[in-house]
């Protein structure tokens, strides 16, 4: 049997790693697999991968996503990177949010990280979002809808916005009461009360 070499075994190794990202990698993760930018230049110009960002590629044959800025800006921002606020209020379609930046929360240890694009927004924390309010989507994460509600009515959301979200979510059964009360019980007086108000005319 032909030994492929280990350049063959880099490009699998990268292909298994984008495959889980919708197509999706970083410079650094190709780098991290042995593969420098002259390698990535060399394919971008022959066509196996595009450039969808700074420092973020996409491997021919994976089909743009609707999502596909979302990916590309988690890859870049890498582990912790949670898409939250308005953004991730857009994803359950449980209002006409249309926010004109990506949302992505940090935890706090790295709110120096560079900026991808000048169309993100990054929010720190003091600790990573808990498991329980983060939803897996293809290529990226984003936090759960009581989560992303209290997110945005922290950060000024029209609250005809929140209520429209309140009622919605209850109705198709992608969130509680409780589980909102819940997500809100940190959150600034003014927060928890514009949630209450939502709740009730909710229901």
């Amino acid at each position: 049997m032909t030994n492929r070499g280990p350049r063959t075994n880099r490009r699998r190794e990268l292909a298994e790693l984008a495959g889980q990202l919708g197509g999706i990698f970083t410079a650094a993760a190709a780098r991290d697999l042995g593969l420098g930018s002259g390698a990535l230049a060399h394919h971008t110009r022959t066509g196996t991968v595009e450039r969808v960002g700074r420092g973020v590629y996409r491997l021919a044959g994976f089909p743009p996503s609707e999502n596909d800025r979302l990916v590309a800006v988690a890859a870049a921002l890498g582990d912790g990177a949670v898409a939250s606020h308005e953004t991730a209020l857009k994803l359950y379609g449980v209002s006409d949010v249309a926010p004109s930046r990506l949302h992505f929360t940090m935890p706090r240890g790295r709110r120096y990280v560079s900026n991808p694009r000048p169309d993100v927004q990054i929010h720190t924390t003091t600790s990573p979002v808990p498991a329980n309010e983060i939803v897996q989507h293809e290529g990226f994460r984003a936090t759960s809808l009581p989560r992303s509600i209290v997110d945005s009515a922290r950060t000024h959301t029209d609250p005809e916005q929140i209520i429209a979200a309140t009622r919605e979510g209850i109705r198709r059964g992608l969130l509680t009461e409780r589980r909102l009360r819940q997500a809100a019980k940190n959150a600034p007086k003014r927060v928890r009360d514009l949630i209450e108000s939502a709740i009730s005319e909710a229901s």
